[in-house]
């Protein structure tokens, strides 16, 4: 009756860890794929408009003005009309860029597998140990036997007994 009741005490323990592990398995799998984080949304800037027909426009009109100047005092004016002409366009297209919507920075959520793996480690672990076989400090590891028992057996053993 007692080799029946271990055998059966034995298979249990074993039926007991194999479902275990499968449902920390299962959990273990849920909880990667359940627990990830979200991709943080990241919004681009709005663009800043495109000013290169008016930069166009500004150089045409120089090498028109150029071509009828008659001297230095008159190169020096239609350069200045290209320089202000060309710091307009510039000081629009900065204000443009000071000026748009501020884009928040992404938030990043935090990754709440990690620490839920490891309590599902914690709870593997726990398994093991309730479900492992006690060890006592009288038992010899190797025979299964009692300590004591063992002794007086061996005290009782001699080499004509065999």
């Amino acid at each position: 009756m007692r080799a029946f009741r271990n055998e059966f005490e034995e298979q249990f323990v074993i039926m007991v860890r194999r479902v275990g592990a499968a449902v920390l398995a299962v959990a273990a799998f849920a909880v990667w794929f359940l627990l990830a984080p979200d991709e943080p949304v990241i919004q681009a800037p709005t663009p800043v408009s495109d000013r290169s027909s008016e930069i166009d426009a500004a150089l045409s009109a120089y090498e028109l003005n150029n071509a009828r100047t008659q001297g230095a005092p008159q190169q020096a004016v239609v350069n200045g009309w290209l320089a202000k002409d060309l710091l307009t366009t510039m000081a629009e297209q900065q204000n443009e860029a000071l000026t748009r919507e501020a884009v928040p920075p992404p938030v990043f959520t935090s990754d709440d597998r990690i620490p839920a793996l490891a309590g599902l480690l914690v709870l593997g672990l726990a398994l093991a140990l309730v479900t492992s076989e006690p060890r006592t400090a009288d038992a010899d590891p190797d025979a299964g036997v009692p300590r004591a028992q063992h002794d007086r057996e061996l005290a009782a053993w001699t080499p004509e007994k065999g």
